[in-house]
């Protein structure tokens, strides 16, 4: 049996131990956060200013027609950033909203719709079921541009970069300004 004394002394340690455990385990997941962060907030930006530079034959029906509305389909990697980045902006005289969608029924409602990699499985099913939209297809997977997304990101060097396939810009019957074109790099479009 051990003794009440060493019981509250074992008790301490033990607590010390978890305390230092979650502790470790928490900055851990913040060193995560912290690595990931800086590139989601370019991708964030630059979402805000593809937005800029792209027009639409027809605003999508939205409960929200006068805003420009930038979804995100499934998973949110973005956390804050992405609100944080647009707040107070404007396309024009248009308000930007962001909006998580479920549903590619609800997704048609965006201008532009970002889908993150953990969609990977899907994005042939995404592609397929937005094909002839005028919804702007932006996603993080590897070969997004060229197996008919609009603009795909990519890494290169450490920096956060981004192709696009002119041939389903043309498909969706967007207009994107030269000046976004000579930024990213134009890959064949699939499709």
């Amino acid at each position: 049996m051990v003794a009440p004394r060493k019981a509250a002394s074992l008790g301490r340690v033990l607590g010390l131990a978890v305390t230092a455990f979650a502790a470790s385990a928490a900055l851990h997941a913040a060193e995560d956060f912290s690595e990931r962060l800086p590139e989601y907030k370019i991708k964030a930006a630059y979402l805000y200013y593809f937005a800029t530079f792209v027009a639409w034959p027809e605003p999508p029906s939205s409960p929200d027609a006068s805003a420009i509305v930038i979804g995100i389909l499934g998973d949110d990697p973005f956390g804050d950033v992405l609100e944080d980045t647009v707040r107070d902006k404007k396309v024009g005289d248009r308000p930007i909203r962001i909006r998580r969608f479920e549903s590619l029924k609800e997704a048609r409602q965006s201008h532009i719709l970002f889908v993150p990699a953990s969609e990977r499985d899907n994005l042939p099913g995404i592609l397929s079921s937005l094909e002839g939209t005028s919804v702007l297809l932006v996603g993080e997977s590897p070969g997004f541009a060229s197996n008919g997304g609009h603009i795909g990101f990519v890494t290169e060097a450490k920096k956060v970069r981004f192709e696009i396939s002119l041939e389903a810009v043309k498909r969706s019957g967007l207009k994107m300004s030269a000046q976004l074109i000579k930024v990213g790099k134009v890959v064949e479009g699939g499709l």
